[in-house]
Formats: structure tokens, sequence, C-alpha cells
């Protein structure tokens, strides 16, 4: 066994520049630091608590097997030294290594206390590989807390004595509260996205995103819908507002459209053990309503579907029906008789979250009326890389949109990713090759096959690739249109997961494949299609296109054309 690092995906957010350099370290600290120590690595950090800015000045903590927090600061290139101490010039400004490290400590202690009414034992030290001390000066005798070039091969080995040294003070340590605490400081939160084999997953957000937002926000009743674009952060809004009401010991209760998404919410909630969490698709919610009532729902039968709201609404209200917090997710998917639904499972003090994006309202249906709610709009995207949403702003001209600025979206992700591709074909022969061999594009990229989704424009009855169980050398794992006894969606078994830009909204994956475009109308309805399929990657994106259309969409934003 060796050391836990977090997030577990550093590799691939860590791609460009100096990054790099600390993504060695991750590497090293995981291989050689011993079982038992956690790694926890903040790339995008701009604060710890609003009004201390402490932006891209700490990169790694680690928690010892007992407890112990060591922060540690890493700086590369020259640093300087003397007797006011060791200092690194960064733009306009100089920092001083050891006083911004007792700053640091001292906020980690002083939240921790105010939360737990604990102390928490903090260390510290500074790993500056490229640097050789001098002498002592200006280190105050805190030369043994530097670990320079003579030593940059020993850090995992200077961790695990540091640690031995100070294991006297950590006797009343619960190290998993710890570790919860530096989770949440860290702004470290499951990315509900990942579709790979690995849940315990998490990426790092900036502290100004949506959830920071969220939790300086008073005001009763608390009633808040928020405008957010793709990659805002709305779904890990979603989860720390659920995971907030299972630490408070309320009953919560998220509702979405989407059936994948609810599985998949409903999966991470059994990991983090959320209890009093209460997770349906809106339909699912009703028929379990019914079901409690008695009442057997024919799905066989016209309209059984719409039935459902005019019957869960002539249910009595239940107190099994009742909840303290409520999350509706896609909300721009909702009818205005679904509210009514929901309101009646809620209380005088219900805390309401409200999560929509216009750009993903891909059923065209009008937005619900929330009269008297607060409003957040944030059109800034965390998730996809500079070259995709690149991309999705040069392909707005070709659609005939009623309003660009609609879909205007603030890249604040830093990577730049890798160049979008686009893969054109002829017929539905050329389709099935050309999407295979995006595929194998991805895993010659170095993806490995469970981060890798296949998306098709077309829902699951008009798709070809998602009538395949496989194409090429690649098995797919997609729904069969199915369900088991039990009411489960049934699924081919393959090694990459297939699924239509419906089923798939509110999850990501690292590489996506984007097929089945054929774009007769330039529509405002396909673009939003488009604009829901290319922000479901976090690193890598391909699409295969029809020829007319892949090379319009290659022109509009100068895309390598792979004919077939």
């Amino acid at each position: 066994m060796t050391a836990q690092v977090y997030p577990t995906d550093y590799r691939l957010l860590l791609q460009d520049g100096i990054a790099r350099r600390q993504a060695d370290v991750l590497d090293a600290l995981s291989r050689r630091l011993p079982d038992g120590f956690r790694v926890y690595h903040g790339l995008h950090w701009s604060r710890l608590e609003h009004g201390l800015t402490v932006t891209g000045q700490l990169q790694f903590l680690v928690l010892a097997p007992h407890g112990l927090v060591i922060l540690m600061s890493m700086k590369t290139g020259l640093i300087r030294q003397d007797a006011s101490g060791l200092s690194k010039s960064q733009g306009s400004h100089t920092v001083h290594v050891f006083t911004e490290l007792c700053e640091q400590r001292d906020l980690l202690t002083a939240k921790f206390h105010r939360q737990h009414h604990l102390d928490l034992p903090v260390e510290f030290c500074f790993y500056c590989p490229d640097h050789l001390l001098k002498s002592e000066l200006g280190l105050a005798g805190l030369e043994d807390r530097v670990v320079d070039a003579t030593a940059r091969d020993d850090l995992p080995e200077f961790l695990v004595s540091l640690a031995q040294l100070h294991a006297h003070n950590t006797h009343a340590v619960d190290v998993e509260q710890v570790h919860r605490f530096l989770t949440n400081a860290l702004n470290l939160v499951p990315e509900v996205g990942a579709w790979s084999a690995t849940s315990e997953e998490y990426v790092t957000r900036l502290s100004q995103g949506l959830e920071q937002w969220v939790a300086r926000l008073q005001f009763e009743p608390f009633r808040l819908r928020v405008k957010g674009t793709a990659g805002s952060g709305k779904s890990q809004l979603a989860l720390r507002e659920l995971q907030k009401a299972s630490q408070q010991k309320l009953r919560s209760l998220y509702v979405c459209y989407n059936r994948p998404l609810a599985s998949h919410v409903a999966r991470q909630m059994r990991i983090d053990q959320g209890l009093g969490v209460s997770v349906f698709n809106f339909h699912a919610l009703c028929d379990r309503v019914l079901k409690d009532a008695g009442i057997q729902v024919d799905y066989k039968q016209p309209g059984a579907f719409d039935r459902l709201v005019e019957e869960t609404l002539a249910q009595p209200e239940s107190k099994r029906w009742m909840f303290d917090v409520i999350v509706v997710d896609e909300g721009q998917d909702f009818d205005e008789g679904w509210l009514r639904v929901l309101q009646g499972m809620s209380h005088a003090r219900t805390r309401w979250v409200w999560l929509e994006d216009f750009a993903q309202n891909l059923y065209a249906k009008p937005q619900v009326q929330l009269q008297g709610w607060v409003d957040l709009t944030l059109n800034v995207n965390y998730r996809n890389p500079l070259r995709i949403v690149k991309a999705l702003d040069d392909f707005r001209a070709l659609f005939a949109l009623a309003n660009k600025a609609d879909y205007d979206v603030d890249a604040a992700c830093p990577l730049e990713g890798l160049p979008v591709e686009c893969f054109a074909y002829d017929d539905e022969s050329s389709l099935l090759t050309q999407t295979a061999k995006a595929v194998t594009q991805c895993l010659k990229q170095g993806f490995a096959r469970e981060q890798v989704v296949v998306l098709s424009l077309r829902g699951f009855e008009k798709s070809s690739v998602l009538h395949q169980t496989e194409i090429g050398p690649h098995s797919l794992s997609h729904f069969t249109g199915q369900y088991d006894a039990q009411g489960n969606q049934t699924f081919t078994k393959g090694s990459v997961l297939a699924e239509s830009v419906y089923r798939f909204k509110g999850q990501s994956a690292q590489a996506v494949v984007v097929c089945e475009l054929d774009f007769e109308e330039w529509s405002e309805k396909e673009y939003r299609k488009l604009f829901v399929a290319m922000t479901r990657a976090k690193l890598y994106l391909i699409l295969v296109c029809k020829h007319g259309t892949a090379i319009k969409l290659a022109g509009a934003s100068n895309l390598a054309l792979h004919d077939a």
C-alpha cells in the first residue's frame, strides 16, 4: 500500500509548465510515503477564508496516520536568502517563505478550533529543489524545516521523520475528523461527472466558485435559484448541500430530470454514507409516492407519465415525504406542475436550491416561475479546458441563435487542454469506423477505456452507435432500453460507455467522443445539444461528423480534420 493523494486525478490536472514538477512530487510522495499517509494538493486555490488571500501560495498538505498535519510549500527556480530570511519574487511582489507558512498554519488551526473546539497539530516545511542553502543566514533556527537541492530526493523520508518527531503532540486527534476538515478547507469535493472505476475522485475548485458564494448567502426563507452554465459547479453544490444536511441530521431530497444522473448521485451518497438523503429523478419520485399510497402505475397505458403529476398531487400530505432541504437539479427540464408536487413536500423553513442552465434546455420547456426567489447567475466554467470553450464560442456563428449572448461562457479552467479534433464520415458504415478510430485515438493519448465516453447527438431510438455492442475493437456498454425485475436499467457488457447526450447531462468524463453530428438545420436546438455534448469533456474532445458538418465545424475553429 502507498499514500493516498487527493485529488486522485492530479496527473490529468497538472499538465502544463511548472505544474508538471508538482505532479512529479506527488508521484514520489504517493509511492514512497508509508501506508496511512494522505497528501492533499490544491492547484486552484484562491483563499481559505474570505478576506485572507492565499492565491497560489501553498501546494501541499500531508496528514500523518496519527493526525499531524504538515504544511509544505514548494518553490522552484531562484530563491533569495538574506538576513530577512528566504523569499521569492512572484510578479510584482515578494513572498517571504516562513511568514507565508506561519500565516497558513494560523489560518488552519484557527478554523479547526472554531469548528471543533480542539487544537489541530500542525508543522511546516519548505521544499526548494533548485536552491542550495548557503548558510543559516536568516533562517532563525528553522533550517531543519528546509529541504534544499542537496536533499531533494529524500523529501518523503524527511516528512516521515518530521511526523515521527512530533507524534507526541497528536494523542487526542481524530484522524478521520481531520481528513474531513481538510477536504472541506481545501475545497475538495466529489466530481459527480467523472465516470470511472474510482468513485472517490476529487477535483480542486476555486474558492470563489458557486459553492462558496452560496455558503455566504443568508436570507429567510432560503429559496435560491442558480442559473449556472455547464461546468460552473452546480452538481458539486448539490452534493455539498446534501452532505451538509446529512451532517446536521436534516431530511433532504435531491430530484432531477435524468435517471442516470439520479443513479450517479445516489451512488455518491452511499459512498459518503449520507443519512436522511433521498435521491430520485422526478418521475421515479412520483412513482414511489404513489406506491406508498398503494397505487400501482400502469406505464403501458397512454399518457401514464402525464397523469403522474395529477395523481401525486391528489395524495394527502405525509411526514414520510416532508423534507428540510430540497435540491432541484436540471431545473430547466421541469414543468410548472412539477414544482407544485415538490412544494407539497416542503414546510415553511425548508431550504430550497434550484439549479438550471438555459443552454442545456434540450426540450425547449418554458422557464418555471419561482416568485419571490433569489436568483444567482454564474457564467464561469471551471470544468472545460480553454480549447473546448473556444471551439464552442467559434461555433456560435454557424447557428441561428436568437441571442448569442445567452451562451456566453467565461473560461476559468487553467488548462489549455488537448486540441479538439474532427473525424468525418460519409455513411452509416464509415460512421462506425470513424467513431472506433476516435476511441482508439483517445487510448493513444493515454486515457484508459473507463475514462472515455462515446456520446451520440441522437436519442437512443434513432442512434446507430447506441445499438452496437462493439465498434471496431472496442466493446460498448450502453442502455438496452430494457429494465430488470427491480426496475433497474440494464446495460450491455462493454469496456467503453456509450450514451445519448440526453441521458448524459450532468455528468462528464476525461475524454469524450461526440458522434452522429449531422446538422441539416443549424438551429438553436441543435446548438444546445452540441453545447451539452462538448461541455461533458474534462480534457479531450473528438467530434465525429457527417462530412458537410465536419467541414463547417473544422473551418469555424481551425480543427484538425480526419477524413474517412
